[in-house]
């Protein structure tokens, strides 16, 4: 698992260093009024304590269909030079 999770953060690290991603337009493409509903802002809350964050809570809050939506992936991948 923590192997699995390196791989993931080395690929984070590096993908800014081997591709060119316009930031600007990947934000654009993202409804940002679509992305706010999906995201259960009582369970969100709910997520922090004075413990700190609790990040399955808040990935739970989210459903995954409407912030599917809120997405327009041809402006994503635009972002990404694909």
């Amino acid at each position: 698992m923590k192997l699995q999770a390196l791989i993931i953060a080395l690929l984070f690290i590096a993908s800014p260093i081997a591709h060119a991603i316009d930031y600007g337009k990947l934000a654009d493409s993202v409804d940002k009024d679509k992305a706010s509903d999906s995201v259960d802002k009582d369970k969100l809350k709910s997520s922090v304590s004075s413990d700190g964050v609790d990040y399955k809570a808040a990935a739970g809050s989210v459903d995954k269909e409407k912030a599917k939506e809120a997405v327009d992936v041809d402006k994503a991948r635009g972002a990404f030079g694909y």
